[in-house]
């Protein structure tokens, strides 16, 4: 307990320094408008249906009269973009983002042998998705991924997804898709405040408390947040899952007003810390498995975004955004009689420290009644040292990452949308410890999306697109304590895509189905080396193609089934190597009905297919494993009482109804049968 709060009291000082600096910098809070617009409630509306200009997928939330504006420029809703409410928030009881991840269509979020959860859009690796809060990246630059699992769920009143060629404005490196959460915003005037507790077998708890106020001209969002669990339970009736804990205290500030006429000033400060284990692979013997815990996890980030409109038109328009991410991580490989005991010097004892610094410019303009024309810039520079042994030496490493793009999106037609954008990426290692460093690399994006409406409630739309993808600094330069082997030739991923759509929405029945292909040269996966280490490397290519279909019908008011289903056929062609791609899932299904009503009772029924996959594995002389498909069901049974305005809910959830077995990655089985319950309380 000293540990940790020694922990939140150095998260909280650079928290709040953090805050000072960025208050003390935007002069455009002098002149702000007094009289904030009205907040609007929990809800996410699709900025296609707003009258004001747009704004860039960066953006933190723009706060506008009776709409939130998810900050991205308006598309045609068969454009591959998903977005997750309150009501389908609340159903998941998520603690972390790993339960959000996967609420989302063709997205599989998977615990990976370092004990990460990393989400995979339409079959492609966790690199290849990029993760926000508030606008504020969440992937780690070392690593360039994020485990969602210690990603805090408080404080989020909507999820927005996105799968393929969608925009160049999600930043370098979205090769397959984008995750981001939006904070929940304060309904109308006063103040409101919710409290959750939630607990289980095996130590499972989790508790919540969040406060939403009107101060003056500003909207501000306090939460605070700790999970526990001492362990997951094996599937089919087996022991605890040896080193499978976690511990995590979370802490979120959010404060956003009004400036001039529809601009917006968002500042957003966030940390968390805890501790983690790392189960073993259960396919190797004791002497080669990764034993591994983290000791210490811990992440404070602070940013501010400001939207601000140039002229008295509103045609033009300026958007600016800037964090701070620090990031500190030790890992003890000593094992179960190792873990806690005094260091030595020369034992393996891996400490990272991050700290990232990334910028954001944005500069629109409205072209006639529905044109939009957008210039941005971003940049961000990471420097990583790490200590691998007790006593050892700090080694630091340094990348820039930046791009420029140009997308114009107009309507030649009544019934026709337009969307173009070109850019430009760059990616830099001026650090690079101990090791040879990279030459310097620039790369071309393009995309192009063409939408017909086919009426009022259905349309269809064409998109192609290329992205880049350089290494990661851990890709190319760690050894993961023994684990891989270094390539220092690691060469940038290109992936080209083409994708196919129509979208149908009714009054109760909601549809939409894509074809897609992706082919990813240079792309970038393990191979086990004779002396059984990793080591990642270039392969010729991976085709993907596959098909998409997302379904809802809403038979009765307060009745939800739903509906999704992803086919993939990923293989690997050329560069020495013919076969499937790694850790994609020949088909990802969901099928779930879902009862709710504002006072009484609810319920939820959830099924969850991934199908057969090639997996990484040492013991194997092709170094994959073929993992079986599995399915797993969700129940939950909700009950709330009260009136609308200081409402109590209550429910219990069973994930893993059948306690089957169905491993994230070889030798690495998902939780079996888990049963918990919860409160919420708001007034």
């Amino acid at each position: 307990m000293r540990k940790t709060a020694r922990s939140l009291v150095r998260i909280l000082a650079r928290t709040f320094a953090g805050v000072a600096i960025i208050v003390a910098v935007p002069a455009a809070t002098r002149a702000a408008d007094p009289a904030a617009a009205g907040a609007t409630g929990n809800a996410l509306v699709d900025s296609s249906g707003s009258d004001h200009a747009p704004t860039p997928a960066d953006t933190v939330l723009v706060v506008l009269p009776a709409v939130v504006v998810s900050g991205e420029p308006p598309v045609v809703a068969a454009s591959g973009r998903t977005e997750l409410g309150p009501a389908e928030l609340a159903r998941l009881d998520a603690p972390s983002l790993a339960a959000v991840g996967s609420a989302l269509p063709s997205t599989r979020v998977a615990v990976n042998s370092r004990g990460d959860a990393l989400p995979m859009v339409r079959g492609a690796p966790e690199r290849h998705v990029q993760t926000y809060l508030d606008g504020i990246p969440l992937n780690v630059p070392w690593d360039e991924r994020v485990d969602l699992e210690t990603v805090p769920a408080i404080a989020v009143g909507a999820a927005v997804g996105t799968r393929g060629p969608v925009t160049l404005l999600d930043g370098p490196g979205t090769l397959a898709g984008s995750l981001r959460l939006l904070p929940a915003v304060l309904t109308g005037e006063g103040s409101a405040t919710t409290v959750r507790a939630a607990g289980g077998g095996d130590g499972l708890g989790r508790a919540e408390a969040r406060h939403l106020l009107r101060a003056g001209s500003w909207s501000v969002l306090g939460a605070a947040s700790r999970q526990t669990r001492d362990s997951w339970p094996l599937p089919e009736d087996g022991p605890a899952r040896e080193s499978s804990d976690l511990e995590q205290w979370s802490l979120l500030m959010r404060g956003s007003r009004r400036v001039r006429d529809g601009g917006q000033l968002s500042l957003i400060a966030t940390g968390w810390t805890g501790a983690k284990g790392v189960p073993a692979e259960m396919q190797v013997s004791a002497d080669d498995a990764r034993y591994w815990r983290y000791p210490v996890r811990e992440r404070a980030l602070v940013g501010a975004a400001l939207t601000l409109p140039l002229d008295e038109r509103g045609d033009w328009d300026l958007g600016a955004a800037a964090s701070a991410d620090f990031f500190h991580q030790e890992i003890d490989p000593r094992g179960p009689g190792g873990w806690g005991a005094p260091l030595e010097a020369g034992q393996s004892f891996e400490k990272n420290w991050d700290r990232t610094g990334y910028g954001r410019l944005r500069l629109g303009r409205s072209v006639g009644d529905h044109g939009t024309l957008v210039l941005q810039g971003s940049a961000r520079y990471t420097h990583h040292r790490e200590s691998l042994e007790a006593g050892g030496p700090i080694l630091a490493y340094a990348q820039w990452l930046s791009s420029l793009a140009c997308e114009v999106e107009t309507r030649p037609g009544p019934p026709w949308t337009v969307r173009a954008g070109l850019g430009w990426d760059h990616a830099a290692t001026p650090e690079s410890g101990d090791k040879p460093g990279n030459p310097a690399g620039d790369a071309v994006a393009v995309d192009l999306r063409v939408a017909r409406d086919l009426g009022p409630q259905a349309g269809a739309y064409v998109a192609l697109g290329r992205r880049s993808r350089y290494p990661s600094l851990r890709e190319t330069y760690s050894g993961a304590l023994g684990r891989f082997a270094p390539n220092f030739g690691l060469r940038p991923e290109r992936n080209d895509q083409v994708e196919i759509g129509a979208r149908l929405d009714a009054a109760a029945t909601s549809l939409s189905v894509a074809a897609f292909y992706g082919r990813l040269s240079d792309g970038i996966e393990r191979i086990v080396l004779p002396d059984g280490r990793y080591q990642r490397v270039n392969r010729g290519e991976i085709r993907v193609p596959g098909v998409e279909l997302i379904g809802a019908w809403r038979p009765l008011a307060g009745v939800e089934v739903r509906l999704q289903h992803t086919i993939l056929d990923a293989r690997v062609h050329g560069g020495g190597a013919e076969g499937p791609a790694e850790d994609r899932a020949a088909y990802l299904s969901l099928a779930g009905i879902a009862w709710e009503r504002a006072v009484g009772p609810g319920a939820l029924v959830e099924a969850r297919a991934t199908g057969p996959r090639w997996s990484a594995d040492t013991t194997s002389e092709s170094g994959l494993r073929r993992l079986p498909a599995g399915v797993v069901w969700s129940l939950r049974l909700a009950w709330t009482f009260g009136a609308s305005q200081a409402p109590l809910g209550l429910h219990v959830r069973v994930d893993n109804v059948f306690d089957q077995r169905v491993d994230d990655q070889t030798g690495l089985p998902g939780p079996g049968r888990v049963v918990s319950g919860g409160a919420e309380f708001s007034l």
